[in-house]
Order: C-alpha cells, then sequence, then structure tokens
C-alpha cells in the first residue's frame, strides 16, 4: 500500500492537564526532542499540525520544504520526508543531493524517507541501499528509513537503511495477530539494536474499494484493536509507533470521531506509560498454560497471548521504576491464563492502571482477559 502525498491507505482538553510541565508553552504545546516516536502519516497541511501535536504526536510523515519544516517546528513535531526522489529505477541522485543539502540540517527533520513498501513494489534492496549511500555521501547527517509490507522480506533490506519500519494493516480481513506476527519477524531479521518502527492501521479498508475488491464488512479499528496492536508492538520491542493515516485524500480520521477518539486515547496512554515503552527487554524461562486449552494459539498459530518481561530505570508518576510483567491477549476470544513469573517468591502483583492486584500461587500468575485486553503488572524488584 502506498503511503502516497495525494491518496493512499497507509477528551484532549484535560489531555493539557496530563503533560509534564514545560510542555505548554505559550499556548501551543512543545515537545521534548527525547520523547518516544510516535507519528502520523497524512498529515500534509500544515494546519492539521496543531491538533496533531495537542494529541500527543511527535512526529510526522510531511514534505520537505522549509515551510513545512518550520510549520512543524513551530508545533513540536519532527518530519519524515521524502528526499525529492525515491530508491527505484526513478531515483535521482541529484534531487536527493540538493534536498540534503538544504534541509538536512533542519531541527525539524527526523529522517529520509527512502522507499515506501519496496518489497510490495519490486524494488530491490540493492536498489534501496544504493539511494542510501548517495544520501550519505552528500553527506546526510540524519537518518535513513524505509517501511516494509511483508516481514519475511527485512532480512534482505535490513542493511539498506538507518530505520526501518514495517506496516501491517489487518482490521477486519485478517486476523489481528498477523500484526504482531509480522513486527516479532521484523526484529528478528533486525537483531536486538536496530531501529524498528511498527506502522499500526488507523483508517477504514472500505474506503479503498479497488484495493479490497473480496472483502465485505470492511471498518476501521476500535479502541480495544488499537490498544491492542500498540501493545504488541512494544512487545515485540518496536522502537517506536506510527499510525496511518491522518489524511491521505479519501479517509480523514478527524471526521470519524469514534476512530480520533479512540486513536488520541491510545496516544494519551502510551506518554503516560512512556518508561514502559522504553524499558529493557529481558528474558526468563517462563511455563504457561490456558483455562481453554484449545484456544492456547491464535489465527497465526502463535501463543494466544504475548508476554513481555520489561525493566523500567527512570520511572514516571504512572509508572514507578521497577520490573513489570506485560500480558497482551492477541485473539478476540476471551482467555484464562497462568505464567510462571520471572522473579519467584512474590505473593501478589498490582496491575497497573487497573486498582487491582493478582495472587500468585507458587510463583504462578493467573489472570482473566477479554477480547484483545492488556494487562501489565508491576512494578516488582
Amino acid at each position: 500500500m502506498r503511503h502516497s502525498i495525494v491518496f493512499s491507505p497507509k477528551r484532549i482538553g484535560w489531555w493539557l492537564l496530563c503533560l509534564p510541565i514545560g510542555w505548554v508553552l505559550c499556548g501551543c504545546v512543545s515537545h521534548p526532542t527525547d520523547l518516544y516516536p510516535i507519528g502520523i502519516y497524512g498529515a500534509q497541511k500544515t494546519n492539521d499540525l496543531p491538533s496533531i501535536s495537542r494529541a500527543g504526536f511527535s512526529l510526522v510523515a510531511g514534505p520537505a520544504n522549509r515551510s513545512y519544516l518550520n510549520a512543524a517546528q513551530q508545533n513540536g513535531l519532527r518530519v519524515l520526508a521524502s528526499p525529492h526522489t525515491t530508491a527505484g529505477a526513478g531515483f535521482s541522485p541529484g534531487a536527493a543531493a540538493r534536498a540534503v543539502q538544504q534541509l538536512d540540517g533542519h531541527p525539524a527533520l527526523w529522517a529520509w524517507y527512502l522507499a515506501d513498501e519496496p518489497d510490495l513494489n519490486l524494488v530491490s534492496p540493492e536498489a534501496v541501499n544504493r539511494a542510501h549511500r548517495e544520501l550519505k555521501s552528500v553527506p546526510a547527517q540524519k537518518p535513513t528509513a524505509v517501511v516494509l509490507h511483508n516481514a519475511p522480506n527485512a532480512l534482505y533490506y535490513a542493511h539498506t537503511s538507518d530505520i526501518l519500519m514495517i506496516d501491517r494493516y489487518p482490521i477486519p480481513w485478517l486476523p489481528l495477530a498477523n500484526f504482531g506476527q509480522h513486527v516479532r519477524q521484523t526484529r528478528l531479521a533486525l537483531g536486538p539494536a536496530k531501529p524498528l518502527i511498527a506502522v499500526i492501521q488507523a483508517f477504514d479498508w472500505s474506503y479503498y474499494p479497488e484495493i479490497m475488491t473480496q472483502e465485505s464488512n470492511l471498518r476501521p479499528p476500535n479502541h480495544a484493536e488499537l490498544r491492542c496492536m500498540t501493545y504488541l508492538a512494544l512487545a515485540h520491542q518496536a522502537t517506536g509507533l506510527f499510525y496511518y493515516t491522518f489524511d491521505d485524500g479519501r479517509w480523514r480520521i478527524d471526521r470519524h470521531v469514534e476512530t480520533w477518539q479512540a486513536l488520541r486515547q491510545v496516544v494519551i496512554e502510551i506518554r503516560q506509560r512512556e518508561p514502559l515503552f522504553t524499558a529493557e527487554h529481558q528474558w526468563w524461562p517462563y511455563r504457561h498454560n490456558f483455562g481453554n486449552w484449545s484456544n492456547r494459539f491464535n489465527r497465526a498459530l502463535e501463543s494466544s497471548i504475548t508476554p513481555a518481561w520489561l525493566r523500567v530505570r527512570r520511572g514516571n508518576a504512572w509508572v514507578p521504576p521497577g520490573n513489570y510483567l506485560l500480558l497482551v491477549n492477541n485473539t478476540e476470544l476471551d482467555q484464562r491464563y497462568r505464567i510462571t513469573i520471572p522473579v519467584p517468591a512474590l505473593e501478589s502483583l498490582p496491575v497497573l492502571g487497573e486498582d487491582r492486584s493478582v495472587r500468585l500461587t507458587k510463583d504462578w500468575l493467573q489472570d482473566d482477559f477479554g477480547a484483545y485486553a492488556v494487562h501489565v503488572y508491576g512494578p516488582f524488584s
């Protein structure tokens, strides 16, 4: 799916009260530069940038021109921008060099967008890497980024840019678990250190009938699905998020009040729980089982509950320092789930943000999960 500029599917008042000191300046939102990256596509109009910034986003995909970058900077946003050309047969080294020379030093520029879904559009890894080398030879100081469509191709494209992105838009025509599966596969291909941005569906496929010719009952993701995909990205070690899309010429999210409100609520939650999203991931030799054994696998034939152990070094008002256990139900099924905890000899664990605790039995945690439910347990030491 093309993230084209012209077209393609790729309660705010109290939110301001939740902002850390220093975010609200002179009537606008000023984001610290060390925020966990949360971006949105389809932000081509500068008039849309204030509402995107107020919603808690720190990144937008937009055009590479100085006036747009200035507007983004004024709104505390940074920009993923194409260098006036795209990797592939039509790539122009001259256009890329001019873009880098003119704009690479702009503080609002986050990264250079080399290619959109080159694996889907039959652009080879060699062609993408050639574009990357051209920009670096100018030299570009800002990183380069590529978004892939299919995670198994990440092994071939892992070396082609500084940042790799993966987009999966499964609602409702594929199992939601397909999203987490592709983020996990991409992380495995990249290794532990390379930046990985997960791109999450925030649109309705029915607005693109020429693509979904055989599908019916199409709709946008609801709040539970948006939240589930967001936490699956965290569980599979994405280092940033993008959502598709704000406005691509057909779908404009703020005209769909329920979807826009759901996405804003998710972004607010990420910002409040940012220490989780920047936490260190730990391994532990866990055992687990399901109350209904037949539901133990999702439709991607992976575990229906995705676990992650997160170590938070630096907390905030919502997430104190310590260890946390993240469990995500990646299915539409109600689940009763048991898992051995990373640290033994605990009697109970608080559930973050839920005003309850779960008692442990011989180092086993058991809890119930509704469809696409997310529970975070901790902190513990």
